[in-house]
């Protein structure tokens, strides 16, 4: 009888902790590709160089607060939507533990670098400014294309 309390125990406390993990899970509105490409502020076509993990951000809507993100040096070879002079994008996302970011593409992505066939990465991001400058941010309900392996 004892074994049979301890198994529900762990089957309780199982159900429990995989449900909490779906609450913090990050939900998309279901869209097409085209619709994601449609929606989104600039889509631009290049290399990750470079990833920075827990870079602060200056929160616009609370004065003096500031939140932690990923940030992307991205080598932008085309823009396929919207307008940007520069061939670097500072491009942001969050960690993707149920903030909907993309750290693991970003990591991918700046692994295949030098790669001319697996290298090249699509990302849709919108557009916001922070204390007067641009600021690009993407996450996983957001356009992305990325080379077949």
């Amino acid at each position: 009888m004892n074994s049979y309390r301890v198994a529900v125990l762990v089957a309780a406390s199982v159900l429990t902790a995989l449900s909490a993990s779906e609450a913090s899970a990050c939900s998309c509105k279901e869209m097409s590709e085209k619709e994601m490409f449609d929606s989104s502020d600039l889509v631009v076509r290049g290399r990750m160089k470079s990833v920075t993990v827990g870079v602060d951000v200056a929160d616009p809507k609370a004065k003096g607060e500031t939140f932690r993100m990923t940030r992307g040096e991205f080598e932008v070879e085309k823009v396929l939507k919207g307008s940007f002079k520069g061939k670097t994008l500072l491009l942001h996302t969050g960690f993707g533990t149920g903030d909907c970011g993309r750290l693991a593409e970003f990591v991918g992505a700046t692994y295949w670098y030098r790669d001319k066939k697996n290298g090249v990465v699509e990302f849709g991001m919108s557009k916001t400014e922070i204390a007067g400058q641009p600021f690009y941010h993407t996450g996983i309900c957001d356009y992305a294309k990325f080379p077949e392996q």
